[in-house]
């Protein structure tokens, strides 16, 4: 240990007798190091973190694929009544739950707010081995009958901001959706519901979904697809075991629907297109989050780029350390026939390399916030609501410092090697020109024809880049995209009636037409160009459909 401070000490004292190449060496590790460090960054929170759940590569989605017949309300959905088959039913799974996402209105302490919420079977937290912080959570007695269960569950975050983390919480009413809900209890910290990039505030039995959803009848309509069915597989059973196994019963499902009064206007092609459904089986490990569906393949290529980026700044180094071993041959020369060892030298050399190369990750850290939060200033306006952290966490600065040594070792090593390669007599006698030589200027060369390529490829991927999002921008989606403001509104979740709701409607749109610099005003279901789905199967009275229309 004391060789060590030694060592650090004599580093740090000989890089600051040089601080031209301490500056451009440093700066060279920033922007590598910094820009892997902020795709990483978004890479682990959208694409590679799993949900802070027990055992979370053992929980599986469900979703049926094909033309349904009905309803269907988001991704990967099924009907709340094919989940209860499935779970009475199978033989692959340790357990099931379901759920559905809503924004709900909270109401406490004289002010309300959205708050992105939670519809939740019983069986939820006990097949997730999610645990309490405070209170307690759902059951599946809590999930027995429709209305029966106006209780609420609060997130660990919510309790702390909302609610001051005042434990006197429990057992207190909260107004949500203009429906009093007793809070019953506060989940553990961390865990934030099934969309990680959406934080989960509230969670509410799904049994509460016809008081929750004003207008929604369908909780046990087989033809209204509306919930997200997670299964936990037993043990032994793979994903695919679990889909092959699982298809029986699908099969006998949809054929026994098939044959309900609901069918009676379908054709004979919606009919057989219908039975030739099938279950799909997916990891669950990570949510059900669109945000990999989004941005996975953007991230592994701006991923790719950064990496060019890291290897060109290693070059840099590795040449500029080539350069400055060369220059320092005396020295070393100097060293070894007063007695010092070879390896102890190396040590010493490599020690200066692993402090150039922290702290390059240290500005590299520095700079990897700016970067991200310069990333997020350019994601499309569907990405505001998620929680996306510009600010590393520790699994972040682990990979920062963890490629720090990596870059440290793999290219301060074979310029120390090289150096202390020396024949002391023809050094010490002012020859180090004809000792020089040879193989350090090829290595040399080697590397700036390295630099040269991978700053060209780097080059023309990045004009190809820019390009893709110019057209992309230029793109014409159908209507006019310029001078669009889009938002949300819910008079149902807040006690209006239908007719009340639909007068709201429309008193809204005539005071938005009428207000100053208002071209147009429209509504609509679903908010254009989010990737969120809704849709309804119709047939219009007295016309035949074609197959396929």
């Amino acid at each position: 240990m004391t060789d060590f401070f030694q060592d650090l000490r004599f580093a740090i004292r000989t890089l600051r007798k040089s601080p031209g190449f301490t500056l451009v060496a440093i700066l060279s590790l920033a922007l590598g190091i910094g820009a892997n460090t902020a795709i990483f960054t978004l890479v682990d929170q959208l694409i590679l973190r799993l949900l802070p759940v027990r055992n979370p590569r053992e929980i599986v989605l469900l979703a049926g694929r094909g033309q349904h017949y009905g309803g269907n309300n988001g991704r990967n959905a099924l009907a709340y009544p094919m989940y209860q088959d499935f779970r009475d039913h199978n033989a692959v799974f340790n357990g099931m739950m379901a759920r559905y996402s809503q924004s709900l209105s909270v109401g406490a302490a004289s002010t309300t707010e959205i708050v992105a919420g939670e519809l939740v079977s019983g069986n939820y937290f006990p097949l997730l081995g999610v645990q309490a912080a405070f209170g307690r959570l759902f059951t599946a007695d809590d999930d027995l009958h429709v209305n029966a269960h106006p209780l609420a569950v609060l997130s660990y975050e919510y309790w702390r901001t909302r609610f001051n983390a005042n434990p006197a919480v429990i057992g207190s009413v909260i107004r949500v959706n203009n429906t009093p809900l007793t809070v019953i209890g506060v989940v553990r910290p961390g865990f934030e519901g099934m969309d990680p990039g959406i934080p989960t505030r509230l969670f509410v039995p799904l049994t509460m979904t016809p008081t929750l959803r004003p207008g929604f009848d369908d909780m046990y309509n087989r033809r209204q697809r509306w919930v997200n069915v997670y299964g936990r597989l037993k043990p032994g059973i793979t994903i695919d075991r679990a889909k092959a196994g699982l298809q029986p019963l699908f099969r006998q499902i949809i054929e026994d629907e098939v044959k309900q009064p609901a069918f009676r206007n379908a054709t004979p092609y919606r009919r057989q297109k219908f039975l030739q459904m099938y279950l799909d089986v997916m990891p669950g490990s990570q949510g059900s989050t669109s945000l990999r569906r989004q941005y996975e393949t953007p991230l592994l290529v701006l991923m790719g780029v950064v990496v060019l980026v890291l290897l060109i700044a290693c070059a840099n180094l590795a040449s500029l350390l080539s350069a400055r071993a060369a220059s320092r041959q005396k020295e070393i020369a100097v060293r070894l026939a007063l007695g010092s060892s070879r390896g102890r030298i190396v040590r010493q050399l490599i020690t200066e390399s692993m402090v150039l190369a922290l702290s390059g990750a240290l500005a590299g850290a520095a700079l990897a916030v700016a970067m991200v939060r310069g990333l997020l200033y350019f994601m499309p306006a569907s990405i505001a609501g998620y929680s996306i952290r510009a600010t590393p966490d520790a699994r972040i600065l682990a990979f920062t410092f963890g490629l720090a040594l990596i870059t440290g070792i793999a290219f301060g090593l074979a310029p120390a090697l090289q150096s202390t390669r020396t024949d002391i007599a023809p050094v010490l006698k002012d020859q180090a020109g004809g000792v020089i030589g040879g193989g350090q200027t090829n290595r040399r060369r080697i590397l700036v024809a390295l630099q040269f390529t991978l700053s060209l490829l780097l080059l023309a991927g990045a004009g190809l880049f820019v390009r893709s999002l110019s057209n992309l921008h230029l793109l014409y989606p159908g209507f006019q995209t310029a001078n669009i403001v889009h938002f949300s509104v819910g008079p149902r979740a807040i006690g209006y009636s239908e007719p009340a709701a639909a007068a709201f409607y429309r008193k809204l749109e005539q005071r938005l037409r009428a207000l100053p610099g208002v071209k147009a005003v429209g509504l609509s279901d679903m908010t254009l160009l989010t990737g969120n789905e809704w849709d309804n199967t119709i047939t219009i009275e007295g016309y035949a459909s074609k197959p396929g229309e």
